[in-house]
């Protein structure tokens, strides 16, 4: 087939298939989209229920915690921690309320009558009941459930029970009434916690009728349900009643909901989570209310999704349609215009492989294909000469190459080899050769077998840096470059590599590098230098425990020395206050040329070594002068301002200003002294 053809069809299926990526991409974005849209209703419904839900828990823990506080009841508890009876003898002319001639305790009378307004009064409050752990070897019921003064239910089954173990004081859960599931006021919310500080608890039961108000202002705006599970694994929503753990009253659907929610990777933060019911499928999305122990789930149908865009997709398609068929006609165009120039390089190709090597390229275009003949035709006239250039250029260069037949396993070295090394390898084979050999740096060592897994796998080498002992015995700085050969199979028959002698630029470098962190003038840090490791010292004194001074030095008067003398004998100026502040400081801090004729001084331990003594020894110093280069003797004198660093918040352009701030105070005020920043 003719590769005019081939491309025009390549560029067709190009084009088609590209439309068809574009099309397909936009629909599972968009389908996306829509999904992660439809979740994020979902999370944001979730936690507005959940609000809601914890102001209802809170409404009911405030009628607790008031009916827990009553004063009557509070006695009713601190009297039965000091040991007090409920029933006690009657008088003989009392009217007995009790049995068998005993009489309620009045402190049992007042909390029963507390407990009874509250139940009977418009709370929500269904029952009421005090009790204490549990006495199980006891024969009377009550007793044996630890239970003291009831209002308005039953509840010691629940009290001895394992339910009561499962839930934590303070927590609601969903209690079923007698007669089980049947009615809408099937279950009742409960709740117990301890008296104060007493050894009792009380435990308050409340109406189903504000759960199921809950339930219906809060039907998702996704078309789908609530759903509700308490700590006790009972589940309420807006039609199903039920306990997780009871299999054969749960659906198919609720299951599901069981397997997610005790699965391990919910509990480490799944949150979404999909299942299917017969043929629809649903997503659901579980989330724990705060720390109640209750769960709150939305679920919504996977079909409410793709209703928000399948609009969207099917003009995304349309216009992909349109796309397609435009592109197709402008490929055919492009192949037909610039493939033409292919048929004259495909013959003159056809006559060199011939043997006809004086044939040329006759495109004259002022574009690729002109200089693709242009170059090829250079390259026909160079081709012998450049091999001769080739054997000539290696021998002459100091890089050494070397070239690994893998098919072999055999490595040979130019003849400049032996100029850097000493070793001679008793064979060409691999494991013989210098490669394997050498003898590497030993911190080098590690990423020297890498590189040479590296080619053993026709890896190429950009530029891989070792120190290899030469043949003087030192370990030298060595750049490792090589490329592999391929076949025309393309499997890989050598590899082609350069060693280059870098040791000299990694020396020069290193000198450079230690330069460029000094003034050139004063032999000073520089400024860059000196903010660093000023930096440093903050970082430090946190651990050390300590304070640090910074002195910003700067000369009086030093435009006198240049126009007076010269520029040289100001030069002399700095670098003999360099020199004199250096010799002060060095043992105990560092100094640095902060720009022109300023010089800023850190010392470390400022508790220890005093910054004003440091000063007026710098002052000192600096008066008794130099003899400069046109024989005068000159004194300098300098402005100091200090500023003392204890806080680490600071940063160093803070720090240098406040010392800077003080020094300015001391010109102001007549020059050479020093003074603290306020």
């Amino acid at each position: 087939m003719k590769i005019r053809t081939m491309l025009i069809i390549a560029m067709i299926i190009f084009s088609l298939l590209a439309m068809t990526v574009f099309t397909v991409f936009l629909g599972i974005h968009l389908s996306a989209s829509s999904e992660n849209q439809y979740k994020e209703t979902m999370r944001e419904m979730s936690g507005k229920q959940s609000g809601a839900l914890l102001s209802f828990f809170d409404s009911y823990t405030q009628r607790f915690n008031i009916i827990a506080g009553n004063p009557a009841v509070k006695d009713f508890a601190a009297f039965m921690d000091a040991g007090g009876e409920i029933k006690i003898e009657a008088e003989a002319d009392d009217e007995n309320d009790g049995e068998n001639g005993y009489d309620f305790a009045p402190e049992y009378l007042n909390a029963l009558r507390a407990l009874q307004s509250f139940a009977e009064g418009d709370s929500g409050i269904t029952g009421i009941t005090i009790f204490a752990e549990p006495n199980p070897d006891s024969s009377d019921a009550d007793e044996r459930a630890g239970v003291i003064m009831s209002v308005g239910g039953d509840f010691r089954d629940f009290i001895m029970s394992t339910r009561r173990e499962r839930l934590s004081e303070n927590q609601f859960a969903v209690n079923p009434v007698s007669g089980g599931y049947e009615t809408e006021q099937d279950f009742e919310l409960i709740q117990f916690a301890r008296l104060g500080d007493s050894s009792y608890y009380m435990l308050c039961t409340y109406s189903s009728a504000d759960i199921t108000e809950f339930f219906n202002h809060s039907r998702p705006s996704t078309r789908g349900k609530l759903i509700l599970i308490c700590p006790l694994n009972n589940l309420l929503d807006n039609n199903l009643r039920g306990n997780l753990d009871e299999e054969y009253r749960t659906t198919q659907e609720y299951q599901h909901i069981k397997r997610f929610i005790q699965d391990d990777r919910f509990r480490n933060g799944l949150e979404f989570f999909s299942f299917e019911v017969g043929r629809e499928e649903s997503h659901a999305l579980f989330n724990e209310v705060g720390n109640t122990g209750w769960m709150l789930g939305v679920i919504g149908r996977t079909a409410d999704i793709e209703d928000n865009y399948r609009d969207a997709t099917s003009l995304i398609r349309n216009l992909a349609i349109f796309l397609g068929i435009l592109m197709t006609g402008f490929s055919v165009f492009f192949v037909i215009k610039f493939t033409q120039p292919l048929v004259i390089i495909r013959d003159v190709l056809t006559k060199i492989r011939r043997g006809d090597h004086d044939v040329r390229i006759n495109i004259k275009q002022g574009n690729e294909y002109g200089e693709i003949a242009k170059e090829f035709n250079d390259l026909l006239d160079n081709v012998v000469i450049g091999e001769v250039r080739h054997r000539t250029v290696i021998e002459m260069s100091d890089n050494i190459i070397f070239e690994w037949n893998l098919q072999k396993d055999e490595v040979i070295f130019s003849n400049n080899f032996s100029k850097k090394f000493s070793y001679r390898a008793p064979t060409d084979l691999y494991k013989d050769s210098f490669l394997v050999k050498c003898k590497v740096h030993p911190e080098d060592t590690a990423n020297y077998k890498k590189t040479l897994e590296k080619l053993a796998a026709g890896e190429t080498i950009q530029q891989d840096e070792f120190r290899w002992k030469n043949i003087f015995g030192d370990y030298v700085w060595f750049l490792l470059r090589a490329a592999p050969i391929h076949s025309a199979n393309n499997e890989i028959i050598k590899v082609v590599g350069v060693i280059v002698d870098i040791d000299n630029a990694k020396k020069k470098e290193k000198i450079l590098s230690a330069r460029a962190n000094y003034d050139a003038l004063t032999s000073l840090y520089n400024r860059e230098t000196l903010e660093e490791l000023i930096n440093n010292e903050i970082d430090l004194i946190a651990a050390r425990k300590n304070e640090f001074a910074i002195l910003f030095i700067d000369v009086d008067d030093f435009k006198f020395f240049n126009d007076n003398y010269s520029h040289a004998t100001g030069d002399q100026v700095l670098r003999f206050t360099a020199l004199s502040i250096n010799d002060i400081v060095s043992n105990y801090g560092m100094a640095g040329r902060f720009g022109g004729d300023e010089f800023v001084v850190c010392i470390r331990n400022a508790e220890v070594n005093d910054p004003a003594k440091t000063a007026e020894e710098i002052l000192k110093r600096l008066g008794e002068g130099f003899k400069c280069d046109v024989g005068d003797q000159l004194s300098v004198k300098v402005s100091i301002g200090i500023a003392i660093i204890r806080d680490t918040a600071k940063r160093v352009d803070e720090i240098i200003g406040m010392a800077d701030e003080a020094m300015y105070k001391i010109k102001k005020s007549g020059k050479s002294n020093y003074g603290f920043i306020n």
